[in-house]
């Protein structure tokens, strides 16, 4: 009797037409992996050959002139080799991924599982699959531990001891406790009001938002009720994440530079996305003028230029003419580059941001050394038309 296999490789294999012209593009390309796989030294999976026999079920009438025995074939489906074992593996545990600490989930893929997560993406920060699939990713939180070990649990994940001991540390801990010992008003520690001087400085008149802007640099809470939302400043203070989505359909970049301002957000790092030369152009000089407005006219840095191309001269003579080419360094309020790859001087110097501002980035989607990089500040905010998918963005109002 012929089996499953050989008929497969018999159907891929017949010297008239290809299958490609007897069948869908995707099947046929499905039925060539398979035969590939099904004649190599490691054997299809029980998995696989149930895909196999679905396919070739649907598709029987097209391909009974190939081989007239592949509906009694199907009828009583029998295989030459045994099927290949698959590990299943299902594990949670911390891993360094781009010199960052997170949270791993490894699996053999599970539609069931892959669902689940992607229904989470709401609940877990920056959760998000891996290049090469087979890994999730998720930021290294106290929120995210939490739900992922709860998540993952009734799934029977091999879950490491370093998780589950954090896990039991945080479950332990009392919510009224711990807010009563990082209320603002509780904390005595010389560090911490060292921090606050340093970065606000001693003569700065320290209003209400700055305060509850702050809570998520230092992590402190207030005893006052937060507002949020009557305007763009008191949103951003209040924000419930360190990503913060703002529609650019609905406000300027006057206004959103205003509120970094207000808030006393520099040095601010500024991430153009266009490689147009006539976008970047645009959104250069609406930048320029929006921090002219707000007292900002000097130690701006554009550390990208393009090619001499009629417009990209422009660009490049905006840089230069205005003076936007400062050195890197401590005094620098503005620095601006462009895309996903952040200078490697960057990675060097002890510059740091207080604020993210990306143009059209969706910085969201993005897992680059800029997001990596970005990851340190507790305010990122993505001026664009849409929030970015599978990410912790929050959208005002």
């Amino acid at each position: 009797m012929t089996t499953i296999d050989n008929l497969l490789l018999k159907i891929i294999n017949h010297p008239g037409p290809g299958i490609e012209t007897l069948l869908a593009p995707k099947d046929a390309a499905t039925l060539k992996s398979l035969a590939h796989q099904a004649a190599g030294s490691f054997f299809i999976t029980e998995n696989q050959s149930n895909l196999l026999l679905k396919i070739l079920q649907s598709n029987k009438k097209k391909l009974s002139n190939i081989d007239d025995t592949l509906t009694s074939t199907l009828t009583t489906p029998t295989w030459s080799r045994p099927f290949r074992q698959v590990d299943q593996i299902k594990k949670l545990y911390i891993a360094k991924v781009s010199e960052e600490l997170e949270i791993c989930i490894e699996f053999t893929f599970s539609a069931n599982i892959r669902k689940i997560l992607q229904q989470s993406t709401k609940h877990i920060e920056n959760l998000h699959s891996g290049e090469l699939g087979g890994k999730w990713y998720a930021e290294l939180t106290e929120k995210n531990i939490v739900g992922l070990v709860e998540l993952l649990t009734p799934f029977n994940f091999d879950i490491s001891s370093e998780i589950t001991n954090y896990y039991d540390i945080i479950k332990s801990w009392n919510e009224a406790d711990i807010r009563s010992q990082f209320l603002i008003t509780n904390i005595e520690n010389n560090s911490f009001q060292k921090h606050i001087t340093a970065d606000l400085g001693i003569d700065t008149a320290v209003t209400q938002h700055i305060i509850h802007d702050r809570s998520m640099r230092y992590q402190y809470f207030t005893d006052t009720a937060k507002n949020l939302g009557e305007n763009l400043t008191e949103y951003i203070a209040n924000r419930p994440a360190s990503r913060l989505w703002i529609n650019k359909k609905e406000h300027t970049l006057d206004a959103v530079i205003q509120s970094i301002t207000d808030l006393k957000r520099y040095p601010m790092l500024v991430v153009f996305q266009s490689e147009n030369e006539v976008v970047s152009t645009q959104q250069l000089e609406m930048l320029v003028d929006s921090l002219e407005k707000n007292g900002i006219t000097s130690n701006i840095g554009v550390y990208f230029r393009f090619n001499n191309t009629p417009s990209g001269t422009i660009f490049n003579k905006i840089v230069a003419d205005r003076q936007l080419n400062a050195k890197l360094d401590q005094d620098t309020k503005v620095a601006c580059i462009l895309g996903s790859k952040i200078p490697k001087f960057f990675l060097k110097n002890t510059w740091r941001p207080m604020s993210v501002l990306g143009l059209n980035t969706k910085l969201g989607l993005r897992h680059g050394k800029t997001s990596v990089y970005s990851k340190s500040c507790d305010l990122v905010l993505d001026y664009c038309d849409e929030p970015a998918l599978l990410e912790i963005t929050v959208k005002w109002p």
